[in-house]
């Protein structure tokens, strides 16, 4: 009956009282959270994106900032393309966890330039901000 009642105990400790968030993914630079969000819009994963998105406080995946879900499926519906490259790369004059970075959305024939904000938390770099207005119409992404 011991032998029984093992591989239960195994399986109860597995699925609860972990202490590893599998919640937020730590990211090490402010570029990688910026292309690791834009993976995100692209394949449409919004998860992906609460845990790279957020405030100094945390990702919008643990912190729950008013409307945020609704806020990540409209930022997703405008920033959708086919692949992204970060090409500038700036601090924020007087906060060194803060940077300034601009990166070019590739969406088949048109290339929008889209201005972020980053900011690192405890658990590595996420976007602040980001101006979707400059991706364009989600409608028409390659209208000027």
């Amino acid at each position: 009956m011991r032998n029984r009642l093992l591989p239960l105990l195994f399986l109860a400790a597995a699925c609860g009282g972990s202490s590893v968030s599998t919640s937020a993914t730590a990211v090490s630079s402010a570029p990688e959270a910026v292309l690791g969000f834009m993976r995100a819009a692209a394949d449409s994963n919004l998860a992906k994106m609460a845990q790279l998105w957020g405030t100094a406080k945390g990702p919008a995946s643990e912190t729950h900032p008013d409307n945020w879900e609704k806020r990540l499926a409209v930022m997703q519906a405008y920033l959708h393309g086919d692949s992204t490259r970060v090409v500038t790369d700036v601090a924020v004059a007087g906060d060194q966890n803060r940077r300034r970075l601009s990166a070019n959305l590739y969406r088949r024939t048109c290339v929008k330039t889209i201005p972020f904000v980053t900011v690192r938390t405890q658990g590595g770099w996420i976007v602040e901000s980001v101006d979707i207005g400059m991706a364009g119409n989600p409608a028409r992404p390659c209208d000027s």
